[in-house]
């Protein structure tokens, strides 16, 4: 898939967060390549880029720069890396912007909480090791079926690579958790069994979200898979996803507010 990539400087770099758990967002992209059909986040950056979704990213040069003197004057927190955007995602392998923002806040003892859909991530490994402590690592996981996966997360790593990313990162000694997120009723749910079972071989906690409908949904296939959310039996979905974790003594935890 062809994008487009522009450039811009950043006059700030560390936003205040309002998710649970995380004090600041930091976000070394504008727009995402990974294309997910049903991702919120367009609704938040530009217009213009959300309704090129996929087809636009905006490459924050500078903004490396700007944390390492932000930073000085921040109290030290849990830095969300990223939040509206995936700072793994394919342009990463070669710009290198969120490696050295990784390292300026390491080397500033900040925490950074990870959430990727890329084995990307798997080249800091470096970095995250020397300070292990302060790092833990997500990836999102809405399917484990590679055809389906291909389908909502188009330019993403497959669930696979994700999979074997996790285990490696677990493997170091470093936290690790599952996103299981945005829930999508009649694909999901097939997975539900093995995403456990993956959780407990790499001590995971799990977080989930159900599919949230959004005014973009409005044609070709996200419309089909916002209509399934419209007709889920919501507790139904839950119930099951908390009877398999409970039995396999894994923590579940909702990423925005139970449904």
């Amino acid at each position: 898939m062809e994008f487009l990539v522009e450039r811009k400087k950043a006059s700030t770099a560390l936003g205040r967060s309002k998710l649970p758990g995380i004090d600041y967002t930091l976000n070394p992209y504008i727009g995402c390549v990974h294309a997910c059909i049903y991702c919120y986040a367009r609704l938040y950056c530009d217009p213009r880029i959300g309704r090129n979704w996929g087809k636009v990213v905006v490459v924050k040069e500078n903004i490396a720069e700007v944390l390492a003197r932000e930073i000085a004057r921040k109290k030290s927190g849990v830095v969300g890396l990223s939040t509206i955007t995936d700072a793994y995602q394919n342009i990463e392998a070669r710009e290198g912007i969120t490696r050295r923002l990784l390292e300026i806040l390491l080397e500033n003892n900040f925490k950074v909480s990870i959430q990727t859909k890329s084995s990307l991530v798997l080249r800091d490994l470096d970095v995250i090791c020397k300070k292990k402590e302060l790092v833990d690592v997500g990836f999102t996981i809405t399917t484990l079926d590679k055809k389906l996966a291909k389908l909502v997360e188009p330019m993403a790593s497959s669930p696979s690579e994700r999979v074997r990313a996790l285990e490696e990162i677990s493997a170091e000694g470093i936290r690790t958790w599952i996103f299981l997120g945005p829930i999508i009723p009649g694909i999901s749910e097939d997975s539900f069994g093995e995403i456990v079972e993956i959780a407990k071989a790499t001590g995971s906690v799990v977080y989930y979200d159900r599919f949230r409908v959004k005014t973009f949904m409005n044609s070709g296939a996200v419309r089909e898979l916002a209509e399934r959310a419209r007709k889920a039996n919501w507790q139904k979905i839950t119930d099951e996803l908390k009877e398999l974790c409970r039995a396999k003594d894994i923590t579940l935890i909702p990423g925005f507010g139970d449904f």
